[in-house]
């Protein structure tokens, strides 16, 4: 900005002088104007502008040696609040689809699996799994055997435990403890690809051969794993509430079905 100067001009003027009585009545003679005396201009002094200062860009990792970056990551995920968990995995010959939100306390979502869907909660250690009427139709290949089974859930939560031998290995997936912490783990050595836009986010590949982890530059978040047909995307960062359990009239004990 160019600087402004203010120039002031102070003129200054004497009035009639007054007459004395002594004096001979004469026409006076007007006194002379006093001549202005003009104030010398005052150097301007400029107004400097403030050099701008630009905020500091958010420092990236993708300078980092993969371990390093690797290590981040890790860090950053356990220290998460929580994440939702959106893709599909599998698990030796069973494709599941997940949609989960996790905190570090519990978490809920949905699983899909070629036997049908199911809804999962968990809170703390105790697991309420709620499956699909195909799913309980497709673990026998009697249809009044099903039916009973169907009638006697009636849509109700199951609760169990995250140990159960039969349905804990379902509920593990709504833990963040679990599963979302413990996903992390290189197969073999680490080496990093070239950065790219994942999900919307500027995002950095660790590779192990078996697989890409992709990490957000900014945060060291996971962002995207990746592992031939299976992939999951990881968003909503210390966004997610823990589950409340359901009320005790929608939910049946595990132990009442011998499991």
């Amino acid at each position: 900005m160019g600087a402004i100067a203010f120039m002031a001009l102070v003129a200054g003027c004497s009035g009639p002088k007054a007459a004395s009585d002594d004096a001979v009545e004469t026409t006076p003679t007007p006194a002379p104007a006093a001549t202005p005396k003009a104030t010398p201009s005052a150097t301007p002094t400029p107004i400097l502008e403030k050099p701008s200062i630009a905020p500091p860009a958010a420092s990236s990792i993708a300078g980092l040696s993969a371990a390093k970056i690797l290590t981040k990551t890790q860090a950053a995920a356990k220290a998460a609040t929580s994440v939702r968990m959106k893709g599909a995995v599998s698990d030796g010959k069973e494709r599941m689809a997940l949609d989960v939100r996790v905190t570090k306390s519990g978490g809920q979502g949905s699983i899909t699996t070629s036997d049908g869907g199911m809804s999962v909660m968990v809170i703390g250690k105790t697991a309420y799994l709620k499956m699909s009427n195909k799913f309980w139709r497709s673990q026998t290949k009697s249809k009044a055997e099903a039916d009973a089974i169907v009638g006697l859930i009636a849509g109700r939560w199951i609760r169990t435990t995250m140990s159960d031998k039969d349905l804990g290995n379902f509920a593990l997936f709504a833990s963040k403890a679990e599963f979302f912490d413990t996903l992390f783990e290189p197969s073999g050595s680490v080496r990093k690809t070239a950065p790219k836009t994942v999900d919307g986010v500027p995002a950095i590949g660790l590779g192990d051969g078996d697989g890409t982890l992709w990490v957000d530059t900014a945060t060291a978040r996971p962002v995207r794993l990746e592992s031939g047909a299976d992939a999951l995307s990881f968003s909503e960062y210390n966004q997610v509430t823990t589950p409340k359990a359901p009320p005790s009239s929608q939910v049946i004990d595990g132990k009442a079905l011998g499991m």
